[in-house]
């Protein structure tokens, strides 16, 4: 893990596929020992990989599932039915990966290493069925080894602009790429149906676009899961049970008095979806926020959000270099007009003067934002689940 984290720190990140096809290779070609679903997407895609895994499980199937980031240790990333990777499996086919590394010099990424050590696992392990997020895009993603059995794409909307494009239609095409011949693709409703037409149609791939207006992003992700679960002859019963899950910190509710929310909306279209939903379900109410954002995110929109919603901002600020700095942070909620603004340089003692504000108010507590400081906030909402004593997510980029 040491080396890893080395790799993360130092390595820097890289799109295409050679690496990771040299890997496969080396590794005993674990992509053929298990059926796959591949999902993309700008938002949803954790939520419906999780009800995808979820309902195969509840279905008697032995399923791994791959998600990124992880939010309290690295050993979520990588389970099969529920159940994290133990340590000692971690250690061991990392030591067979740099083994691999070092005899033939690759170059390999974080990333990479990482979706080496979950897809040689996963075979190892004997899983029917691997459900696989992708980490940013698709077409050059770490990921985009496999033929899966079904693919899909959940949303698209403005992210990662600097390596996807600049437009919907840009975006859409790389993460069409996860598309392969022959291999049936499931489109949420907000994704540019020509874009993915083209790409389908000349890789003769069966495409469906899921239809609708949804209330919110757990009906339109449901949707999408149940179309892909349908196509897999699962029974009615496993789907229901599965679809009921979600992911930690999607809309989490943590505690009751006050009401205390988790969710790692960290773009425009994440954040709307996420406040109609709160104040669907909470209208009467005002909502405090604990906000962190990373660096790279359309700082500006998300905040022309937030205004809108929230009476009270906490600001916070990501631990491992990733977060936007706290004063920068709070210099462009002024500018946007955000009212009642604090600024905490450290993310358990802003959520803990947030908590009493928002029991005194009887407010809504909505802590929101980037994967990387909810490691600590769930620790100190007294939150009991496996917890690094590092941080191990990505310093460059990926999907948070």
């Amino acid at each position: 893990m040491n080396r890893l984290f080395a790799i993360n720190l130092h390595g820097g990140m890289k799109l295409g596929l050679k690496n990771m096809e040299t890997l496969n290779a080396m590794l005993g070609t674990p992509t053929q020992h298990f059926k796959c679903i591949h999902v993309a997407g700008t938002n949803g895609k954790g939520s419906v990989v999780y009800k995808i895994a979820k309902s195969l499980e509840k279905e008697g199937l032995r399923v791994g599932l791959y998600t990124s980031p992880h939010i309290s240790s690295f050993r979520e990333r990588i389970q099969i039915n529920g159940q994290l990777i133990d340590e000692s499996s971690v250690v061991a086919g990392l030591s067979r990966i740099f083994e691999e590394i070092d005899k033939s010099k690759i170059p390999a990424t974080f990333f990479e290493i990482t979706t080496a050590l979950a897809l040689k696992y996963f075979a190892d392990q004997k899983v029917d069925y691997v459900v696989l997020e992708t980490g940013l895009g698709g077409r050059l993603d770490a990921t985009n080894i496999v033929t899966p059995v079904l693919s899909i794409i959940t949303s698209i909307s403005l992210e990662h602009t600097e390596y996807l494009g600049s437009t919907l239609e840009a975006i859409a095409k790389e993460k069409g790429g996860i598309i392969k011949p022959y291999v049936p693709i499931f489109i949420g409703p907000r994704v540019p149906l020509k874009v993915i037409q083209e790409i389908a149609q000349e890789k003769n791939s069966p495409l469906e676009q899921i239809q609708g207006s949804f209330q919110g992003f757990n009906e339109e992700n449901n949707a999408i899961a149940q179309k892909a679960l349908e196509y897999l002859k699962i029974s009615s019963s496993s789907i229901c049970a599965g679809l009921a899950k979600r992911p930690p910190c999607r809309l989490e509710l943590v505690r009751d008095n006050p009401p205390v929310i988790l969710d790692v909306g960290h773009n425009p279209d994440g954040l709307i979806h996420l406040f109609k939903a709160l104040k669907n379900k909470y209208p009467q109410q005002e909502l405090r926020i604990v906000l962190g954002l990373s660096k790279n995110k359309d700082i500006e929109s998300c905040l022309d959000i937030l205004k809108k919603y929230g009476s009270a901002f906490h600001l916070v600020e990501a631990a491992n270099g990733r977060g936007l700095e706290v004063e920068k942070l709070a210099e462009k909620a002024k500018q946007h007009h955000l009212e009642n603004i604090f600024i905490h340089k450290n993310i358990s003692q802003g959520i803990q003067l947030a908590l009493e504000a928002a029991l005194q108010e009887k407010q809504v507590l909505v802590i929101c934002g980037t994967f990387f400081i909810m490691a600590e906030a769930r620790a100190c909402l007294g939150i009991q689940e496996p917890r690094d004593a590092q941080d191990f997510n990505e310093r460059i980029l990926n999907n948070s």
